[in-house]
């Protein structure tokens, strides 16, 4: 019987190879989008049918759209975890670095509970544990700022797809540990990417990450007569929704 199925996570149904898969760009748990939004999960359930039409497979296609943005309870989180300061005294890549090593560390507590508790986490698709979370992030910081880095220790490979991973693993850290934090009432999806995206250290580094990144694949492409290089794109931990750097007053 011809089957077809929706991935949130596309590496893992890459290992799965399933005959007919659509990636989704959305949150864990919501593989049609935004709730109570028919028209727009009819839209992904039509590409999902569409996959039907494919001669041959395995095939897995991406959707090209993010959900829609859905108000939940955004409005009254905030993240009591405070901004941590830039030093003035050392260079810029250095003190983004150590700014979000101590974000990193603030955090840590919160991701561990959950963990304890529960006895599980997402964190892990790189091959590391969340043990090895300074490496990480340092390592993504010198990436980000153009150096040629000693990779973390303990990955199983060491390439694109890796530093992709990595990216992952560090979104999980962040996305469990806040869902832990104080407060009233938890998170909406769109709060919490926001959040990281847009008022964290972490947010900031993926950025320059994906515009270092996407320089040096440019530089390749004029290199290679104008031609795209070969082997896969360049990462990219933003996803479209968030394409634009917020303000420099926003930070």
């Amino acid at each position: 019987m011809p089957t077809a199925a929706i991935s949130l996570i596309r590496e893992h149904t890459e290992q799965i190879n399933p005959s007919r898969s659509l990636w989704v760009p959305f949150e864990l748990g919501r593989p049609l989008g935004a709730p109570n939004n028919p028209e727009f999960q009819l839209g992904v359930l039509r590409s999902l049918l569409g996959l039907f039409e494919k001669e041959s497979g395995p095939v897995i296609e991406d959707y090209p759209h993010d959900s829609p943005v859905t108000e939940e309870s955004d409005a009254a989180w905030s993240c009591v975890l405070p901004l941590p300061p830039l030093e003035s005294t050392s260079t810029p890549a250095e003190a983004l670095k150590q700014s979000l090593l101590q974000e990193v560390g603030s955090l840590a507590p919160w991701y561990a509970e959950p963990v304890r508790r529960m006895g599980r986490s997402t964190f892990g698709l790189s091959g590391l544990t969340a043990d090895s979370m300074p490496e990480i992030a340092a390592f993504m910081v010198d990436v980000a700022s153009g150096e040629d880095p000693d990779w973390p220790p303990g990955l199983p490979e060491q390439n694109a797809r890796t530093i992709r991973y990595m990216a992952d693993d560090l979104k999980a850290y962040y996305m469990e540990a806040a869902n832990e934090q104080p407060g009233s009432s938890a998170p909406g999806g769109e709060r919490m990417w926001t959040w990281l995206y847009h008022e964290t250290r972490l947010g900031q580094v993926f950025y320059d990450l994906r515009d270092q990144l996407a320089a040096e694949h440019a530089e390749k492409t004029v290199a290679n007569g104008g031609e795209r290089p070969p082997g896969p794109p360049p990462p990219n931990p933003i996803p479209t929704r968030y394409a634009n750097r917020p303000e420099p007053a926003a930070r």
